[in-house]
């Protein structure tokens, strides 16, 4: 009882710390000027070389469209790979956005693309080397690594004024065993 009590008390802190982040509503609600970048891994895959996700990827990809179904996504990227592309496909549907392409490997060309643009709440679905080192390269220097058999991770990188970021580690669907 003492475990379910100290869940609850987590989770209904986290639910504060987000709608502290983001506000209540379709949208983050900061200064107008800021932009929100939310930083996944793609969800359980499958083996081989370019594999699909598990059906426990396909839950968590629609458990995060779930997680993000408040937000006004307005962008969405993906790598080249397969799982990256499938963990996207619903919360694209639900936004009625076509998820973009990019190299996994151009980490800086990606950040200065997302920085420049317009989108105010963009979302990336990369991988287990990508999402730590996007989180560093919008400058929250405290992202850690994710571990090669952790699917659960979800980071938000709120853009302040002159781009000065803010993160929060949070977690979203099924907990990773």
């Amino acid at each position: 009882m003492r475990d379910l009590t100290r869940t609850m008390a987590r989770h209904l802190l986290l639910a504060a710390l987000i709608g502290a982040l983001v506000g209540a509503g379709p949208a983050p609600q900061g200064s107008a000027d800021d932009r929100y970048v939310v930083l996944v891994r793609h969800a359980e895959k499958a083996d081989g070389d370019d594999p699909d996700l598990t059906a426990a990827g396909r839950a968590r990809a629609e458990a995060l469209a779930h997680a993000l179904s408040a937000w006004d996504v307005e962008a969405v990227f993906v790598s080249q790979f397969l799982r990256t592309r499938a963990t996207a496909v619903p919360l694209a549907r639900r936004f009625d956005l076509e998820a973009e392409i990019v190299d996994a490997r151009d980490v800086s060309g990606l950040v200065e693309r997302i920085r420049s643009g317009s989108a105010r709440v963009t979302v990336v679905v990369g991988h287990s080397n990508t999402v730590p080192a996007l989180a560093r390269g919008f400058g929250a220097s405290e992202a850690a690594e994710i571990p090669e058999h952790q699917y659960d991770d979800l980071l938000i990188v709120r853009l302040g004024a002159n781009d000065e970021a803010h993160l929060l580690h949070m977690k979203y669907g099924a907990p990773t065993p």
